[in-house]
């Protein structure tokens, strides 16, 4: 209503005043403005104003009544029949529940002089202590009604008019649409949705729903056909294919026959490779075993030939030792020769020297002989020495070459233990996956 636009317009205000915007004096001062120059109602809606009063009755604002502002207006107001108008407002609020009244009052009409009824309406403002309202004359609003009722009711007749022109037109554009009566379209429908699709369309309007029918069921009958026709070859082709099946599953039993003697064989194979890798661990080992032993053998050997070039130079020097005896011996045989010439000389005194020379010569030719037989051995020795030193330098030499063959060998069959280590994972492998592939072959 008007009077609740109003008092909406004041708690706009309230509003920003407690929002700080505005104070309170100059937010009640601009609501107070903004409803003196209100206006509703009347011919030109200038015709009605709003009013405000405090609930205990002292006048806040009147546009017509400016000096009643800030006075206390209980008793001093009163309407054609001498009845307290400020009064009556003031108890109709405080006997609202609601904060809003409505209030019964006598007022002349402006330039009459007999009261008529008046309804005054009322809204509080609760914070401001504010009534804010305004009055209507009751023989308006009656007339108001009156002219609303009249219209309501032009309105009605019109619309029944409009519809029912509107229903006729309706009713024979559906028949044109439908290309007959409906019940007639409806039992042919209800033919069709059961299955008969031979049920008889009559001729009915181009682009009529009986027309469109009519061709609906035309094409259920060729869609027909043609699913029948697309039914039998299906039907062929299923049999085509129950047959591609059976030989399918003929070839995946021979495939599952022939996966299980690949993995038989496989698992032989396995089997095979493992046992060769275990030999060829052992021989490794034993090879590493022999590489040790030739190894030890070739510092044996080492040793040997160090001790046959001692004996070597021991011979030798044995041989010279013999030499120098050899000289002793030769020049103690001159001195024994030169002795026997001097006893030779000497006559009877030196006969017994003589002997004795001839002792010492003797002597000294038999250490001669003896040294020169000793040399012979010793020199027959040193050869053998230097021959045996030879051959045991020659056997280290082949016990070299023994340990780096063994060595060889060695790496070779660790190479040999390493490749069958990894092809018999990998047969294992291979393995798991044709017993994987038999497993799905035979599931199949």
């Amino acid at each position: 209503t008007a009077v609740q636009s109003a008092h909406s317009i004041v708690v706009g205000y309230q509003a920003k005043a407690a929002s700080g915007a505005m104070s309170v004096e100059d937010a009640q001062k601009a609501a107070k403005d903004a409803l003196r120059i209100a206006r509703y109602g009347g011919p030109e809606g200038k015709t009605e104003y709003f009013y405000i009063w405090t609930t205990e009755g002292v006048g806040v604002m009147h546009p017509f009544k400016t000096e009643w502002d800030g006075q206390d207006m209980l008793g001093k107001v009163k309407d054609g029949s001498g009845v307290d108008i400020i009064g009556l407002l003031v108890n109709g609020m405080r006997s609202s529940k609601d904060g809003k009244a409505f209030v019964p009052t006598m007022f002349a009409r402006p330039g009459q002089q007999t009261p008529v009824p008046k309804l005054q309406y009322i809204v509080k403002v609760d914070g401001w202590n504010w009534m804010v309202g305004s009055g209507l004359y009751t023989d308006d609003v009656d007339a108001m009604l009156r002219q609303a009722l009249w219209s309501s009711l032009a309105l009605v007749v019109a619309v029944f008019v409009a519809v029912g022109v509107i229903g006729l037109l309706v009713s024979r554009s559906v028949l044109r649409q439908i290309g007959g009566e409906p019940t007639h379209a409806i039992a042919i429908m209800s033919e069709v949705a059961e299955g008969n699709l031979d049920a008889q369309i009559p001729a009915a309007p181009p682009g009529s729903m009986l027309d469109g029918l009519a061709h609906m069921v035309a094409s259920l009958r060729k869609l027909v056909t043609e699913v029948r026709s697309a039914t039998d070859s299906i039907a062929t082709a299923s049999g085509e294919i129950a047959q591609g099946n059976n030989d399918l599953a003929h070839r995946t039993e021979d495939t599952a026959s022939n996966l299980q003697t690949t993995a038989s064989s496989m698992e032989e194979l396995t089997s095979t490779v493992k046992q060769t890798s275990d030999s060829a661990q052992t021989a490794n080992q034993m090879a590493t075993s022999a590489a040790a032993v030739a190894a030890r053998g070739g510092e044996v050997v080492s040793r040997v030939v160090s001790t046959m070039q001692d004996i070597n130079a021991s011979s030798n020097k044995i041989s010279d030792i013999i030499g120098v005896i050899d000289g002793i011996a030769f020049q103690t045989n001159i001195l024994a020769l030169n002795a026997a010439v001097e006893a030779a000389r000497a006559g009877e005194q030196g006969r017994g020297f003589a002997v004795v020379a001839s002792e010492v010569r003797s002597l000294a030719q038999r250490s001669a002989a003896a040294a020169k037989e000793i040399k012979t051995l010793i020199d027959a020795s040193v050869e053998k020495v230097a021959s045996g030193t030879q051959l045991v330098g020659n056997a280290g030499a082949t016990m070299t070459e023994i340990v780096d063959s063994v060595q060889r060998v060695t790496d070779i069959i660790g190479e040999i233990r390493s490749a069958t280590s990894e092809q018999s994972q990998g047969i294992a492998q291979v393995n798991t996956a044709v017993n994987q592939l038999d497993q799905m072959t035979q599931q199949n």
